[in-house]
């Protein structure tokens, strides 16, 4: 056998391409921004959208469940550390609108990509 016939493996898996590590990243990404957002202090909607957003931007790499995971744990930094202070949720008309809003652009997201379509 020649080098390159020994050098080849199987592929084997990667870490990054189980959905629950993803889903693992994306929610550490989360809490990263909401730190940053914490500490500089941005315009509320601003700092809410990004959040939204990053969530959405996950969730491209994920399986349609745990995109909507993510869609929810993206409310809940918003909520907590953008729109309110000190970490609190609040379920009044308009933040239950943007846990819709959240978690269905989460769902949109990762329908574009269809990962983990079965």
């Amino acid at each position: 056998m020649t080098s390159a016939q020994l050098s080849r493996r199987p592929a084997e898996p990667r870490l990054v391409d189980e959905p629950s590590v993803r889903l693992g990243l994306g929610g550490f990404a989360l809490f990263a921004a909401a730190g940053l957002v914490a500490a500089i202090a941005p315009p509320a909607v601003p700092a809410a959208t990004a959040l939204v957003v990053l969530a959405a931007a996950w969730s491209l790499t994920l399986p349609r469940a745990q995109a909507c995971l993510l869609g929810l744990a993206g409310w809940a930094f918003a909520e907590g550390f953008a729109l309110h202070q000190y970490g609190e949720l609040q379920l009044a008309p308009s933040d239950l609108a943007l846990l819709g809003a959240a978690v269905l652009a989460c769902l949109a997201a990762s329908m574009v990509t269809a990962v983990g379509e079965r």
